[in-house]
């Protein structure tokens, strides 16, 4: 390291500094490393190359600066004591502002610690990184050296320099990364085969896996045996509520490799019939997230609301966990989702209005994504369902974007207003549920349809976005989340790895905050459904819902 770029280690220093701004998550260590690794590998990089230019500007114009040794002496230790003094205040002010994090989101931390840690983790990260540059660097000039020998001119020894590290790469890919893709898939679909402990195939002829159902037990995956056996039954909801309750219908079909999306979800709809899911009141399409998990809360706060006259409808299209979704496969949440719900909705357009469900639509984060896919627009949603919940929604998902692109003038993009909420409404919580950010009234919600867009302003799945590393976004601008530290700051590159790194540390806060929505989804479907319920009882189902989930 004795000749790394002191340009680009004065950059890199920067990049440090801001790597330990606030964002949405308080920070575990790890995700301390890897703020300050990127951050400072990148900003050493730029100053790096600003520093290259500046020697050969100095060069080809002939500037030579005279200083004599003490000069030089006392503004070099100036200068580091000035970036001491610097690093030292910044390195207690964000630290302090992490603990700000910590509050906000209720989510107690040892942040000290963690900063700490974090931070001469991600410097032994920055040195082992640019190391590594510099062997791989060095091993591509001998590797030169050595063509140039036989092949004299200098271009065509490029060429072959270029192929042969171009072979190398391929084979890296196609021998490391795609064998530990191989295996990731393999174990994946092994977990999937796996039955959680405690979980027993559910008796009820209106749940899938039980003997009456036309999807066996084994066929559910891992995550469809706990859709299945989770929820209150009607004795539990009569309890809770105080009104004789049905007991209410959820169908499921695992992923089959002999079988597409349209099968599967044909699959679903027999189930439907089966169960005559379609003579209940409520029929709600549920979008799962990654492997075939869909939210708890969401589904049980639709069957207490209803007195478990509802069904609730969902399939399976990865074996990959939400993350390795988001990573590797995001066709697969859309190409499911159109299926299931097209399927369905063509069966229940035929129909009689006045007999049929009121038909809804729901999913949490990539099952927002996938969900959302089904329609063309935003109007193609409203023409065909009676109401929607998203929840988490993925900040590229096209419809959402195009909701935050043009909510009215003052709206914050955290909560923004279209149409002053006639039919679609924005919320962070349920006090928004019927006026705006700033306490405005909204208009009369539609009778016909309903759709919610709940988002926590400390929510990083929804603002992430490939823009922040350029562009600051106006989420960030205007500092408008109550559970969003004041003081955070937008800057290149940095900002874009905070909130990505807040994503792997998303559902750690309590619900309310971060991407972990829980007791809210009552209020919320209450509204959306119109079904009014009283605060007591809303308070009680919210209470009795972690009962009827199986311990994961």
């Amino acid at each position: 390291m004795r000749r790394a770029s002191v340009a680009g280690l004065v950059f890199g220093l920067f990049g440090l500094w801001t790597a330990l701004t606030p964002s949405l998550v308080p920070r575990t260590w790890s995700m301390v490393a890897v703020n300050v690794w990127l951050s400072t590998l990148v900003a050493y990089g730029v100053g790096g190359f600003i520093g290259r230019i500046s020697r050969w500007l100095a060069e080809i114009t002939r500037l030579q600066v005279t200083v004599s040794t003490t000069a030089v002496r006392s503004i070099r230790r100036s200068w580091y004591i000035l970036l001491a003094l610097i690093s030292g205040w910044m390195f207690v002010w964000c630290t302090k502002q992490q603990k700000s994090v910590s509050e906000a989101v209720g989510l107690p931390r040892k942040v000290w610690t963690a900063q700490t840690l974090g931070v001469f983790i991600g410097l032994i990260l920055f040195t082992a990184t640019v190391l590594l540059i510099r062997l791989i660097a060095h091993g591509i000039r001998n590797l030169y050296t050595g063509v140039h020998r036989f092949i004299a001119q200098p271009v065509l020894a490029i060429i072959v320099v270029v192929l042969s590290v171009s072979l190398l790469l391929w084979a890296t890919n196609n021998v490391i990364v795609r064998t530990t893709a191989n295996g990731v898939a393999h174990v994946m679909a092994r977990t999937n085969a796996q039955t959680a402990a405690g979980r027993t195939p559910p008796t009820s002829p209106l749940r899938s896996g039980s003997p009456a159902s036309l999807q066996s037990w084994e066929s559910l995956g891992r995550q469809g045996k706990d859709v299945v056996t989770d929820g209150p039954d009607a004795a539990k909801i009569e309890k809770v509520t105080g009104r004789p309750a049905k007991e209410p219908i959820r169908v499921y079909a695992g992923l089959n490799s002999r079988r597409d999306y349209i099968a599967e979800a044909n699959g679903v709809l027999a189930e439907l019939i089966r169960t005559g899911a379609f003579n209940r009141k409520v029929l709600v399409v549920q979008n799962g997230t990654g492997s075939g998990w869909i939210e708890e809360w969401s589904v049980s706060a639709v069957e207490y609301l209803t007195g478990g006259d509802c069904a609730t409808a969902t399939m399976q299209y990865s074996y990959l966990g939400s993350v390795g979704a988001f990573l590797l496969d995001r066709e697969s949440p859309k190409e499911g989702a159109r299926a299931l719900f097209n399927v369905i909705h063509d069966y229940w357009a035929t129909l009689d209005p006045q007999t049929r469900p009121k038909l809804y639509t729901s999913g949490v984060s990539l099952g927002s994504y996938g969900g959302q896919s089904a329609f063309s627009s935003i109007d193609d949603m409203i023409s065909k369902v009676d109401g929607a919940v998203w929840v988490g929604t993925p900040g590229f998902t096209p419809i959402w974007k195009g909701l935050e692109a043009n909510r009215r003038d003052g709206s914050p993009a955290i909560v923004p207003v279209i149409d002053n909420g006639r039919i679609v409404r924005f919320m962070g919580n349920p006090d928004e549920i019927h006026h705006d950010h700033w306490g405005a009234a909204y208009s009369p919600w539609s009778t016909q349809t309903r759709i919610a867009y709940v988002q926590h302003p400390s929510d990083p799945v929804t603002w992430w976005s490939p823009e922040m590393l350029w562009s600051e976004p106006d989420w960030m601008r205007e500092r408008a989340g109550d559970d969003v530290n004041p003081h955070i700051r937008w800057t290149p590159w940095s900002s874009f790895w905070q909130v990505a790194a807040d994503m792997a540390l998303s559902t750690t806060p309590p619900g309310g905050h971060g991407h972990n929505y829980h007791s809210e989804l009552v209020p919320i479907w209450s509204a959306v459904l119109n079904m009014p319920s009283d605060r007591q009882t809303m308070d009680a189902i919210a209470k009795a819902i972690p009962s009827t989930s199986a311990p994961r």
